[in-house]
């Protein structure tokens, strides 16, 4: 059990190290910032983690898609390349949702205040 959490950890840190991930992971702590400038609610702030957890998990797996992709194909190959874009296509619509849930608070928070 205990070999199984110390590679989920490692697993973590290497996607740390990944570009796209740290990306996704700065962008969330830019939103946990803005969620304590406006005070959200209980409910509005399980929401935000969901959406933040959603998109950098979604993050997660997409590099590891690409890693694998480029380690079994080095060389351009068009199914490859389908892979991939459907890997980034689930960051995307994890992204686009997370969007706008964070849209709707803001103007939910917004709205009350004028």
């Amino acid at each position: 059990m205990r070999s199984k959490f110390r590679d989920a950890f490692r697993g973590l840190g290497a996607a740390l190290k990944d570009h796209s991930v740290r990306i996704q992971v700065l962008l969330g702590i830019c939103a946990v910032i803005g969620g304590a400038i406006i005070r959200l609610s209980y409910g509005e702030w399980l929401a935000f983690i969901l959406c933040i957890g959603a998109v950098i998990t979604a993050e997660i797996l997409n590099t590891a898609i690409e890693r694998l992709c480029d380690f079994v194909e080095p060389e351009q190959n068009e199914k490859i390349g389908y892979i991939k874009d459907l890997g980034a296509g689930a960051v995307l619509a994890a992204s686009l949702m997370s969007l706008l849930v964070c849209v709707l608070v803001v103007i939910r928070h917004f709205t009350e205040v004028l």
